[in-house]
């Protein structure tokens, strides 16, 4: 599994991310600023894995400082793809300002949003 991780993450540029498997989850986690030059970025790697055969997600954003709307845009885009497949997106330890973004844009009704990704891969197993 771990060759499959990094191969995936080969297709990444300058975002900081991590990724791993727990359960039949993979988690996501970035780090930094999500925007218009990299956002695009989330949607190839979560694309990537969804072609392998992944489709259940976990995005951590505890250390995202900033997103834009094209962000939003691809976390719409990744949920509309995962919902049709049974799958699932969910975010997790979303703070700040990004957070502030969510909840003007009344996203926290369209996204299962946990306050960190011990919460997020709990609600898997209940």
């Amino acid at each position: 599994m771990e060759k499959i991780h990094k191969e995936i993450l080969g297709l990444m540029g300058k975002i900081d991310i991590d990724c791993w498997d727990e359960s039949d989850l993979i988690i996501v986690e970035l780090k930094g600023q999500l925007d218009v030059y990299n956002s695009g970025d989330v949607d190839k790697l979560i694309g990537a894995y969804i072609h392998r055969g992944f489709n259940k997600f976990v995005l951590n954003l505890e250390q995202v400082t900033y997103l834009d709307s094209s962000t939003i845009s691809v976390f719409i885009h990744c949920y509309q793809k995962l919902e049709k497949t049974n799958g699932k997106f969910l975010l997790a330890g979303l703070q700040g300002a990004p957070k502030e973004v969510f909840d003007m844009a009344k996203l926290h009704d369209v996204f299962e949003l946990f306050p960190d990704i011990a919460s997020a891969l709990q609600s898997q197993t209940s």
